[in-house]
């Protein structure tokens, strides 16, 4: 037996010997198929695609734009987000008081919305509905979506570089604020205004008045602005260089605070579209002609294998 059903004529002879079965079960096969694959079984699911290249994403890590991009897409975020905004719960008629609905939920979701990188670096994303303006409108909400988290991510790390930035510029503020209150205080009760060129002033000043031999009045007032220079210039010249050197880091800063607040505020988008959503008009599932063809096959094998073993009982039975 092992022979006979080895040989090369074993299915033909089956093949012509049961020909009407086969004819018959190929029949049926296809009839049941055509049904059974129908509207009123099977809803129909159409879809809707984009291909877009990543923006302004700054990656975390190693890896890519691209990469960064589908982590952003796969994020719970996003995927709460459309299963709110199309009420996915009603539309997958998903039984909301289940204990397992929501992994019921997320299962249906990865079965109908895809994302996956292309060979040239961009992101396709696809979603699947009965309702072919929905799929589009599916696509066109999850880019919105995925440029809203890239913003507030964006946003989340600028605020953190913002509140070093202000913190710092306050620190600043502070020492200038001091130093300024220390300085008025040199200007009004010591009359120091410019140590370097008052000085140079009452140097002259004396030159003057010794050499004229008059003006003890003058004299005394130079002697008076001598001790002042002599005990606070010093102090003066310090404080003053201080102030100038912390109004420059000042400034710096004031400067680097106000391009992150730019950033902060900025309202970027993180794609480039290069193929844009639209509503299908041809259905994407069921592919009719396919399960036709699988349902063909596996009855027809489906029989040739009881036939085989008929045929085999029959000759041990012998």
């Amino acid at each position: 037996m092992e022979e006979y059903t080895k040989s090369n004529f074993y299915f033909l002879q089956l093949l012509v010997t049961w020909k009407k079965q086969f004819v018959v079960v190929s029949v049926i096969a296809v009839v049941c198929a055509v049904i059974f694959s129908n509207e009123f079984f099977i809803k129909p699911k159409y879809k809707s695609f984009a291909i877009v290249y990543p923006s302004n994403i700054t990656p975390y890590s190693g890896e890519s734009q691209s990469e960064q991009m589908i982590q952003l897409l796969e994020s719970a975020d996003i995927r709460n987000h459309i299963i709110k905004k199309f009420n996915l719960i009603e539309r997958y008629e998903i039984d909301s008081t289940a204990k397992s609905y929501r992994a019921a939920l997320i299962k249906m979701y990865e079965s109908n919305i895809f994302t996956s990188a292309t060979k040239y670096q961009s992101v396709e994303i696809k979603a699947m509905d009965s309702d072919p303006q929905v799929a589009c409108d599916m696509v066109n909400e999850i880019i919105n979506a995925l440029n809203l988290k890239a913003r507030n991510l964006q946003r989340e790390k600028t605020q953190e570089v913002l509140v070093v930035e202000a913190n710092q510029l306050n620190l600043k503020k502070r020492q200038l604020d001091s130093l300024n209150a220390d300085l008025v205080e040199l200007r009004v009760k010591y009359q120091i205004l410019d140590y370097g060129t008052q000085a140079k002033e009452v140097i002259k000043g004396y030159v003057k008045v010794l050499s004229s031999g008059k003006g003890s009045g003058n004299l005394k007032d130079l002697d008076v602005m001598m001790r002042n220079l002599e005990e606070k210039g010093g102090e003066y010249y310090e404080k003053m260089a201080y102030y100038n050197s912390s109004l420059s880091a000042y400034n710096t800063i004031k400067i680097e605070y106000d391009n992150v607040w730019k950033d902060m505020n900025k309202e970027l988008t993180y794609t480039s579209i290069v193929t844009a959503p639209y509503p299908s008009d041809k259905k994407d599932y069921p592919v009719r002609w396919l399960i036709v063809l699988i349902s063909l096959v596996s009855t027809n094998l489906f029989l040739y294998l009881l036939l085989v073993a008929r045929d085999y009982r029959k000759r041990i039975i012998q």
